[in-house]
């Protein structure tokens, strides 16, 4: 039988120890989660909150799955730890099933190395790439996410989360105080990020490719080794113009340019297709590819980064002089097979691309009866919904929009609006950016969460149109 537990021993224990993130200790709110299951959290008082945000949009298979569960408790009883100079049948078994089973048509991926977290995946694959060129720069994109450790903190481009401080005092200037090292080092060179409407010049190029392009000749392209993005930004909630990543890889694979394609947010079947990149061209393939999060539904910390042939050759000539303590963990890679295996079974793709017509349909029949939302971006489970002031400009609520440094007071930002109108109804609902939601469920959403999800939506967005 569980023990009980004293929650409010629990809050004072997490007010006395903790550092907290995304709020001062003035404002920080504690809430308690007693339980999950599916896509649902549940409080100590039974309270049950839908999860609309997929909590970092990680919890691809939802919440708890069975067999997951089950196969970490197998895990459990066989190991404690063994590091990755040694192999485990679940080491082994994950790396074919990613390989042969989930990439089984993409003909491009030859070999991996397992670690624990997206960050950690991002630093692997910058790494390879310096060592596999032997050149030192990396392209990057504003707006751009890739993680809050050295080498992924100087690609991410998204002001407010560049791993930083913001003061809180309304009256302060709009600043974050990022650490030293992180903004410009000279090893990252930053393009300007597509937008969602932008429209081909005359030459059938995008104006956001022409830039960049136009960047990495600047500074040479033999000195460039790769250029790192996501194919749809994670925490900014862009989604490019279709042609856009297709024509950035013509241009990388021009100039002897690696392509790190960074998975860890939008990866393994929840939008439609086992990979984001795949939503962009039949044709693209990667040299190297990060995952996290949806590799084991986040169950355990778990991430891998993958590559290429070629690469894979280079590499098996040399001792690669690197180890992280938990890469392959038997407990972590026991839940990846038993995640993959799930995701197989069920067809992932197809299962959540089914879920994306349902919800879709219902933001575009939001769209229709609200004023303040504009554009609807997505696929699979994962979308982005525009709040805007006046549908015919697209004008945005918040001026600084993605340049925001969320500082001072963020109340009125729409965002956390639309939260706190959608927590009336128990659904958590929000953006990391002052004007976009970012909607995401797991794969195995039921219809009757994404109907919940679509009302409270309908109920805050009510609210908001008397803002605009």
């Amino acid at each position: 039988m569980a023990k009980k537990i004293d929650w409010n021993e629990v809050k004072e224990w997490d007010k006395k120890y903790h550092l907290k993130v995304f709020a001062n200790e003035a404002e920080y709110q504690h809430v308690p989660i007693e339980h999950t299951e599916g896509d649902t959290l549940v409080m100590p008082d039974g309270t049950r909150l839908l999860d609309c945000l997929n909590q970092l949009v990680c919890v691809n298979a939802g919440q708890c799955h069975p067999k997951i569960q089950a196969a970490i408790r197998e895990a459990t009883e066989r190991y404690g730890f063994v590091w990755e100079v040694f192999t485990t049948d679940y080491s082994a078994r994950a790396s074919k099933l990613l390989i042969e089973d989930v990439m089984a048509t993409h003909g491009w991926a030859a070999k991996l190395n397992w670690g624990s977290s997206g960050s950690e995946a991002v630093e692997k694959a910058l790494q390879i790439a310096r060592l596999y060129t032997g050149r030192p720069l990396t392209v990057s994109r504003s707006y751009a996410y890739h993680g809050w450790t050295g080498g992924p903190a100087q690609c991410t481009r998204i002001r407010g989360y560049r791993m930083g401080i913001s003061p809180t005092d309304k009256d302060k200037l709009d600043t974050h105080i990022t650490p030293a090292g992180t903004v410009n080092t000279g090893q990252v060179i930053v393009a300007p990020a597509p937008h969602p409407d932008e429209q081909k010049g005359p030459d059938g190029k995008y104006p956001s490719v022409k830039y960049t392009e136009m960047l990495i000749d600047s500074y040479g392209w033999e000195n460039i080794a790769a250029m790192i993005t996501e194919p749809v930004f994670g925490a900014s909630a862009i989604f490019p113009p279709p042609d856009y990543l297709r024509q950035i890889v013509k241009m990388l694979r021009e100039r002897s340019i690696l392509w790190i394609c960074d998975e860890v947010l939008v990866g393994v079947g929840k939008m439609g297709k086992w990979f984001g990149y795949e939503l962009f061209g039949e044709e693209l393939k990667p040299d190297i590819m990060t995952c996290a999060k949806g590799i084991v539904s986040s169950a355990i910390p778990a991430s891998c980064t993958v590559v290429s042939k070629d690469i894979a050759d280079f590499m098996a000539d040399y001792r690669w002089q690197f180890c992280g303590t938990f890469n392959q963990h038997p407990i972590a890679m026991a839940a990846v097979c038993a995640n993959l295996e799930v995701l197989l079974e069920a067809d992932a793709p197809k299962v959540s691309a089914k879920a994306g017509e349902y919800l879709k349909a219902g933001f575009e029949d939001l769209k229709k009866r609200h004023k303040t939302l504009g554009r609807v971006s997505g696929a699979g489970v994962l979308w982005a919904l525009d709040l805007v002031k006046d549908k015919n400009t697209m004008e945005p609520f918040w001026a600084k929009d993605r340049w925001s440094a969320y500082s001072g007071d963020i109340s009125a930002h729409p965002t956390n609006i639309i939260g706190a109108k959608a927590m009336e109804k128990g659904c958590l609902i929000n953006g990391f950016t002052p004007n976009t939601l970012r909607f995401a469920v797991s794969i195995f959403v039921t219809k009757e969460d994404m109907d919940k999800a679509i009302g409270a939506l309908d109920y805050a967005l009510t609210y908001l149109d008397t803002l605009a």
